[in-house]
């Protein structure tokens, strides 16, 4: 006999072995028979003289120790196996190869030729070059919401895939019971054909099933490989129960039924969360071996013309790989950095965090964007003339030229038009403000370079300075002088102050041209506990006396022009807080001194509420539900939450943030309200935050990571009106929590726990966001812990570890009980009364409480402990049953019933029960009575690690609170009211002050408002506002609870007038030259595949012709040529007349208002087409013409139509790129006929919008059509440039030719 492999054997059948391990095969080479092992170690012969047929195609070489065959053999989908270190396998779209020893997945290159015998296949797209493939971070995806325990349900059925994605796992909770004899087979088809096939693991690694599978039991199966899908995919999905013994199917094996409708078929589906990654196959050129690295060192070499990418864990061989300046750049990509080939596809480094990046062993920035700036600086060698002994000490601007002078001697000029962005838009001026070399552009706008990155040495500061003619001379502290033409700094020397204010710490001179000068008052160090007493002025010094005994001094001839020129300030004197300065003119300068003391950064105390966190305003009550614009809230950013955050407490509210931006942490930004509301959520203003984007909560790169995401990869939304925890805990790190389903889904965490033991939240926000109602809530108080067995709790809000014990932080005399919750599944846990063992080490602690009973796993309370009950049941309550010598309790089914509300009663007789409050029933009472007068408690030990959220919610109540409703515990809802901008969406809280509230009712809504009956949300989207009596809708409500019956109250909600669309500009053509063009293929909404198709389309235009008579373009698309394909073109014609031709130059419709224009004056147009036939019979032609409609200033205008041909009855489109147009302003290149006017608005729709005349033409006001309930297909503004004009609905931008900035006009409808 002969040893093959640890479970193959050979040999003679009188050789046989009458025992192996299972699996194990024996060959007999003189009877040609193969026998393998069963589960009972005995030869089963499975093939022999009766598989000559197979046999007979196999050969045994022996000199090559080989087995030959001469057909082709097929195996299973997990198949080929080298001995037991290598195993191939399919994965559906890939084929993978695991090391058995390391249990690694290796995947191939791939390249490949398509079918050749497809004519389609021969040239260059038959060929597939060699590719990679590339994969994200591992996923999770819930697919059917939250298992239903009720109901049960086969594990089967399609799931399309929209992506490429990889499938390494499932988790889902069985509904059935399988014994360790049928083993559980995942299977995956697709169009019929099976690509994949898994066994579940037992009580092995990759899968938390056990030997026997019991209903309810969680099942988390990673796969022994992935299977690949591509996108567009739909497979199907199932799993088997497969009998051991002989192979049998049993057939599908059940999970827990979801809980969410699946939106593909709108039914229930089997719940099931699915691991995943996405993958993309990448052109091997374009795969970097570093992609995945998540930290690296970046430098230039010593000839400054390779960058070096270094890892420096590898020490002194620590360059990967080096590039070649100006053939790298950085980009953002969401909060992290990705490095990539300039200008090209090839990504070098996926993405890496901002705090692992080092720039020559130094870290880069901690902010983002900086640090993006800083690498590309390097990429590009921006700084290589720079060196630590050379550093720029002069500047001159002369005209476009920049010049820069090094303290070498050296100079560097640079053209700073090419700064600006735009062709048309180029340096109008420059000024210098402290480090910052401010460029103005031509079109008003600005670019600031931070001179202190040209290599001005830090160690030198300036100690003091002179004007010299026209130069400023700044000495700095090694005598080196820096000398700046401040001629061309554009300075007034006749320019004085005219009146000054105190913002925050910053002292705002407005000057004699209504410039401001800002004064950093913080510099004048005074300390926070110190306030100004009284004053007076000595010669041109403004003398301040503080609290503290000392004295301010200023130079109040500062504050005036240069030297003694213009109007300096004279004199001063200080009455009561003001500080008013005199000037030469006679006239004087008011400023409240109050907050003039520097450096306080403490937030006032307040209620529960918003407050202003800084500036005149601080501490102020917010007293508006939003942060209104027009109510004066929104410039008063950041706000701050009253009730301060502490450790081991946390700040609940329910989720109705609308979709503005806003900001929620720590403030680290000036103390102040300066600037715009919407600096208020920059990230460089936070130092930990969490962001809201409109649409869900997002990776702020400010000490918040994002845990979960279910929106995009990236952000995480909330369902709206859903609970909402943020949570302090005693580790000092916050956690951003939401509710779910009863369940706490981990939305965003600290990646650095605060120093801090509390601080106030604080907002920052985009105007019109609703402040959250919320409450901060001391999570530590209901519960403290008795038993910690390995001493290493740090409070509950982590969750607790196996056998600690909790004792409830509220307690119980006589009339009196503790609510305690019981709405998860049974795990085992304990509850009792007392605890009196040692407080760590006892490794049976949770089960040594005094009148102890378990909520087992069946979902039962068990009140027989080890043979002893200390309870007397009731045994006539419909939920008591006595089972395995055990008296039990279980209310409303079998085993899989979460029970519900219970309480613990301390009862007027001084009997101690346990109530069953949802049945109404008393379960037992206490065999032992409790001491009248004394305390009771509950205390919880649990057997098993538990999350905080699984920790029963306890109460306590009186219990004459059962005589309802009791008028005492009533909610307190007052009226309330809000306002919602038309076409926003309405998220209101409902406010109560006083007792709880189990439900809200709305009683006369309107059609559009709906009510949360659960969270006292109203919500839905407002009308438009009409300036009557009927923006104004009071709701009747009601408020109530089980206990204290219901109140009525109404909220008024009040529509606004939505006054942020902005219309200021127009764009004005010149008659010969200039127009705007776009992409035909990409403007589809006016498309025609054949006559009379249906399809129709409008086009809307707000255009002021000129007087000129000539035949004028205002709109062209279809074919440039339109001779075999059509054209759609709109004229001016004759000055006031409009001209529409549908067709080609031989075959088209021509439809003209006449006198319908008004010169000089603008004129609203709306052009529609039916999507009906166009031709090309001659008696049908006044039908043809009906198709098409034109008003002018909301009035349809009467037509004259007439033809070429008998009309065009062909396709019209832009999809021939050869000759293709889409352009407004100029005709096809044929004809051009450039329009001379002005054009303010264009929409195009792809429906027929003639109904909608009126609202379109809004009685002459343009207005934002994207919020019309009939929304335009494509849509031009003309706000901000003259190159490039977005289209707000589509894709289809427009580019502006011929034109300079002095064309985007400020004449408007």
């Amino acid at each position: 006999m002969i040893r093959k492999t640890q479970k193959q054997f050979t040999g003679l059948k009188s050789e046989l072995i009458p025992s192996l391990p299972y699996g194990s095969q024996f060959i007999a080479v003189d009877t040609k028979e193969l026998f393998v092992y069963d589960e009972n170690q005995l030869p089963q012969k499975i093939a022999g003289s009766d598989h000559t047929d197979t046999l007979k195609h196999f050969e045994y070489d022996e000199e090559q120790d080989q087995l030959i065959a001469d057909r082709a053999i097929e195996t299973t989908l997990n198949s080929l196996f080298l001995g037991e270190q290598h195993k191939m396998s399919s994965g559906s779209e890939n084929i993978f190869f695991t090391n058995l020893t390391s249990d690694i997945n290796f995947f191939p290159m791939w390249g490949g030729l398509k079918d050749q015998a497809l004519t389609v296949n021969q040239g260059a797209s038959g060929f597939i070059p060699p590719s990679g493939r590339v994969y994200s971070d591992m996923f999770s995806l819930p697919l059917g919401g939250q298992p239903n325990p009720l109901v049960a349900v086969g594990y089967e059925g399609d799931n399309y895939f929209g992506v490429n994605i990889t499938g390494l796992g499932i988790t889902t909770v069985a509904a059935e019971e399988v014994d360790e004899t049928i083993r559980l087979e995942y299977r995956i088809e697709i169009a019929g054909r099976n690509v994949y096939k898994q066994v579940l693991p037992r009580n092995a690694a990759r899968s938390t099933a056990n030997d026997h599978i019991y209903d309810g039991d969680i099942i988390e199966w990673f796969f022994d490989h992935p299977v690949d899908v591509r996108a567009g995919t739909t497979l199907f999905a199932e799993i088997h129960k497969v009998r051991i013994s002989d192979d049998v199917d049993l057939g599908v094996f059940l999970v827990k039924q979801g809980d969410t409708v699946d939106p593909n078929t709108g039914l229930f589906r089997y719940q099931a969360t699915v691991h995943n990654r996405l993958f993309e196959d990448k052109d091997l050129e374009l795969i970097s071996p570093y992609l995945k690295y998540k930290a690296m060192d970046f430098k230039l070499d010593s000839t400054g013309s390779t960058v070096l990418l270094r890892d420096l864990s590898l020490g002194s061989d620590s360059v990967l790989v080096p590039h070649a300046v100006n053939t790298l750049e950085a980009t953002a990509n969401g909060s992290e950095i990705q490095i990539k080939i300039k200008d090209g596809a090839k990504i070098i480094v996926e993405s890496l965090p901002v705090n692992a990046i080092s720039i020559d062993g130094s870290f880069v920035n901690s902010v983002l964007n900086q640090a993006v700036v800083q690498l590309n600086e390097v990429f590009t060698n921006t700084s290589g003339f720079i060196s630590p002994d050379t550093f720029v000490n002069s500047f001159t601007l002369s005209g476009n030229n920049l010049t820069l002078g090094l303290n070498d001697g050296v100079s560097y000029t640079v053209d700073v038009t090419s700064l600006g962005v735009d062709e048309n838009n180029f340096v109008a001026s420059g000024s210098l403000s402290g480090s910052d070399l401010t460029l103005t552009m031509d079109d008003a706008t600005t670019v600031v370079i931070d001179a202190s990155s040209l290599a001005l040495d830090t160690n030198d500061v300036v100690e003091s300075g002179t004007i010299n003619g026209d130069d400023l001379e700044l000495t700095l502290s090694n005598a080196s002088v820096i000398t700046i033409d401040v001629s061309s700094l554009s300075v007034d020397t006749t320019l004085y102050v005219e009146s000054g204010v105190l913002s925050g710490t910053d002292l705002v001179l407005t000057m004699s041209d209504t410039s401001t000068v800002t004064i950093d008052a913080s510099s004048l160090s005074i300390d926070t506990d110190t306030t100004i007493t009284g004053g007076e002025v000595s010669g041109t010094d403004i003398l301040l006396d503080v609290s503290d005994g000392s004295t301010l001094t200023i130079d109040a001839s500062t504050l005036g022009g240069a030297g003694s020129s213009g109007n300096p300030v004279v004199s001063g004197s200080v009455v009561g807080t003001d500080l008013v300065l005199v000037l030469d003119d006679a006239t004087q300068i008011t400023i409240d001194a109050t907050n003039m003391i520097n450096g306080s950064s403490t937030l006032a105390s307040g209620g529960a509420n918003w407050f202003v966190s800084y500036g005149t305003d601080a501490n102020a009550a917010v007293n508006h539900p939003q942060t209104n614009l027009a109510a004066g809230v929104a410039g008063n950013a950041p706000f701050y939450f009253g009730a301060a955050l502490t450790r081991g407490s946390e700040m609940k509210w329910n989720h109705t943030l609308v979709n503005k931006q806003s900001v929620f942490g720590i403030w680290a930004g000036t103390e102040a309200i300066g600037g715009t509301y919407n600096s208020r959520i920059y990230s460089y203003n936070w130092s930990t935050a969490f962001k809201w984007l409109g649409q869900g909560f997002v990776d702020f790169n400010t000490n918040m990571d994002l845990i979960t995401a279910n929106n995009t990869a990236s952000a995480y939304t909330p369902i709206q009106g859903s609970e909402m925890i943020l949570r302090f805990g005693n580790d000092g790190h916050l956690s951003l929590i939401n509710v779910v389903a009863g369940a706490e889904v981990l939305v965003m965490k600290t990646t650095i726990a605060l120093s801090v033991t509390e601080f106030n939240l604080q907002m920052g926000s985009d105007q019109n966001q609703n402040f959250p109602v919320a409450q901060v809530v001391d999570i530590e108080s209901l519960w403290e812990i008795v038993h910690d067995y390995n001493n290493v709790e740090g409070g509950i809000d982590n969750g607790i570890l196996d056998h600690t014990i909790l004792k409830s932080g509220i307690s119980i005399e006589i009339g009196e009980k503790i609510m305690f919750m019981l709405d998860e599944v049974g795990v085992g846990d304990y509850f009792g009364t007392n605890y009196t063992n040692a407080s760590t080490g006892i490794v049976t602690a949770e089960e040594q409480l005094d009148n102890q009973f378990k909520y087992q796993t069946n979902e039962a309370l068990v009140f027989t402990q080890g043979g002893v009950n200390d309870w007397d049941m009731n045994t006539n309550a419909n939920g008591y049953f006595f089972a395995a010598n055990l008296d039990q309790y279980r209310e409303g089914g079998g085993s899989g019933t979460v029970q519900g509300m219970f309480s613990l009663r301390f009862n007027n007789d001084g009997k101690l029960t346990i109530y069953d409050e949802d049945a109404g029933v008393k379960v037992a009472t206490a065999k032992m009575d409790p001491v009248i007068g004394s305390s009771v408690h509950l205390y919880y030990g649990v057997i098993g690690n538990r999350a905080y959220y699984s920790i029963p919610v306890i109460s306590k109540q009186s219990l004459s609170q059962s005589n309802q409703p009791n008028s005492n515990y009533v909610p307190t809802v007052a009226d309330q009211s809000a306002s919602i901008e038309e076409g926003e969406v309405l998220n209101y809280q409902v406010i109560s002050s006083d007792n709880i509230v189990n439900q809200f009712v709305e009683v006369d809504a309107p059609s559009w408002m709906t009510m949360n009956q659960n969270s006292g949300v109203l919500s839905g989207t407002a009308p438009a506002f009409l300036g009557t009596s009927a923006d104004t809708i009071v709701v009747t409500c009601k408020a109530g609870n089980a206990i204290g019956g219901s109140v009525d109250f109404t909220v008024t909600i009040s529509v606004t007038e939505d006054t942020s669309y902005s219309n200021t500009k127009s764009l004005s053509f010149n008659g010969t030259s200039s127009f705007a063009q776009g992409n035909a293929t990409l403007m589809n909404a006016m498309d025609r595949a054949s006559n009379g198709d249906g399809n129709a389309w409008s086009l809307s235009m707000w255009v002021k012709p000129s007087s000129t008579t000539s035949s004028q373009t205002l709109f062209n698309y279809g074919s440039g040529s339109a001779t075999s394909t059509g054209a759609i073109t709109l004229y001016q014609s004759g000055g006031n007349n409009l001209l529409l031709q549908y067709g080609t130059v031989s075959d088209k419709i021509v439809i003209a208002s006449l006198g319908c224009l008004i010169v000089g004056s603008w004129n609203h147009i709306l052009v529609t087409f039916d999507g009906g036939t166009t031709g090309v019979t001659q008696a049908d032609l006044s039908d043809y013409y009906s198709r098409f409609s034109i008003a002018v200033d909301g009035v349809v205008q009467t037509q004259y139509g007439s033809h070429t041909n008998n009309g065009y009855d062909g396709v019209l489109n832009g999809n021939d790129v050869s000759d293709n147009i889409f352009r407004i302003g100029r005709d096809n290149n044929v004809y051009n006929n450039y329009f001379d006017g002005v054009i303010n608005q264009v929409a195009i729709w792809n429906s027929d919008e003639s109904a909608n005349l009126a609202t379109i033409y809004n009685s002459g006001s343009a207005q934002d059509l994207s919020l019309l309930a009939s929304a335009p297909s494509h849509y031009y503004e003309i706000e901000n440039s003259v190159t490039t004009i977005t289209d707000v609905s589509g894709s289809a931008d427009l580019t502006g030719y011929n034109f300079t900035n002095s064309n985007l006009v400020t004449d408007t409808p």
